[in-house]
């Protein structure tokens, strides 16, 4: 609050002076960020976009003028105008694209994607997370590229292109995500990429089963859409169980998604089986004690309730 007061003395007292172009715009982009970080998103926005016309690349530098439309398209984002937000982004990356360093350029066009598959533009969409995919893998972020493709996958299925696109794509993240942790020069980085694995994973199969529940599996039965997507669910709780406690959460809700699916192929036993794990999972690591109010206790409750329900449906169904 205290480096908020100052910047907007300071962008009045350059107004005053005669300095509004100068002082007083990188004063108020000052502003815009500090109210931007306190939550403050219309605040910000407002404050920002008052300073945006007289921000130059000539007297504030371009990387003033692409911190203030980053920080602008968060703010848009925040309050739900995701056009606005992309147009902020994409300009952005426009100017960061001739940086000699990418990172930002890549992030930008990332963030540009998000908004306008939030935007309801998924050709557009697709276009950005391309543009930053192909900067990820010239980057050598792994995580990044592999994001891009799994955000691609999802557009795909939604639009013309379907389940193979959709199927192909993360078929290509997973690839990538073999690759780069066969080559990964230390233990650390090994764990993230074995994370990401199953992550995509789990992403795999969570878009297979939405093809299927939509009844656009491409031509393929259900049921071998259904299958398919049991054997990624079953391979992400595989590789999470690989990483120990650590990934405790996100194999059990691969377990229990596994599960589901387990119940919708006509396997209640299998199903009661990875459940009844699930539960005994949290015994063993002490999840009764995780019950307190904080978001690991929250993260136990939800898992057991889940598992839970899962139980009671299965006993429910006949025969």
């Amino acid at each position: 609050m205290e480096a908020a007061r100052h910047a907007l003395e300071a962008a009045h007292w350059a107004d005053e002076a005669g300095e509004s172009a100068t002082l007083g715009a990188w004063a108020r982009q000052q502003l815009g960020g500090f109210l931007l970080r306190q939550g403050r998103w219309a605040e910000a926005a407002e404050v920002l976009e008052s300073a945006l016309p007289e921000l130059t690349a000539e007297t504030h530098g371009d990387g003033a003028v692409v911190q203030t439309q980053w920080w602008l398209g968060d703010c848009l984002s925040e309050l739900g105008e995701h056009r606005a937000a992309a147009e902020r982004r994409l300009q952005a990356a426009e100017i960061a694209r001739h940086w000699p360093e990418q990172h930002d350029h890549a992030t930008l066009a990332h963030l540009a994607g998000e908004s306008l598959g939030q935007a309801g533009l998924p050709a557009e969409a697709d276009r950005a997370y391309a543009r930053a995919g192909d900067l990820w893998r010239k980057l050598g972020n792994t995580h990044g590229l592999i994001r891009s493709l799994r955000a691609r996958a999802w557009l795909a299925l939604r639009a013309k292109a379907g389940l193979d696109e959709a199927r192909g794509l993360m078929a290509d993240a997973i690839r990538e995500c073999e690759a780069a942790r066969q080559a990964a020069a230390d233990e650390e980085s090994r764990q993230q990429l074995v994370a990401e694995l199953g992550h995509t994973h789990r992403q795999s199969g969570d878009l297979l089963a939405r093809s299927a529940a939509e009844e656009d599996a491409g031509g393929a039965p259900v049921r071998e859409v259904l299958e398919e997507a049991l054997a990624h669910m079953v391979r992400s709780a595989g590789v999470f169980a690989s990483l120990g406690d650590g990934a405790l959460h996100s194999r059990t809700g691969a377990e229990l998604a596994a599960g589901r699916l387990e119940a919708d192929l006509g396997r209640p036993a299998d199903a009661v089986a990875r459940a009844r794990a699930v539960l005994a999972a949290y015994e063993a690591h002490g999840g009764a004690q995780a019950a307190d109010g904080d978001g690991e206790g929250e993260v136990v409750r939800a898992r057991r309730a889940e598992a839970e329900q899962l139980l009671r449906l299965l006993a429910e169904r006949p025969d």
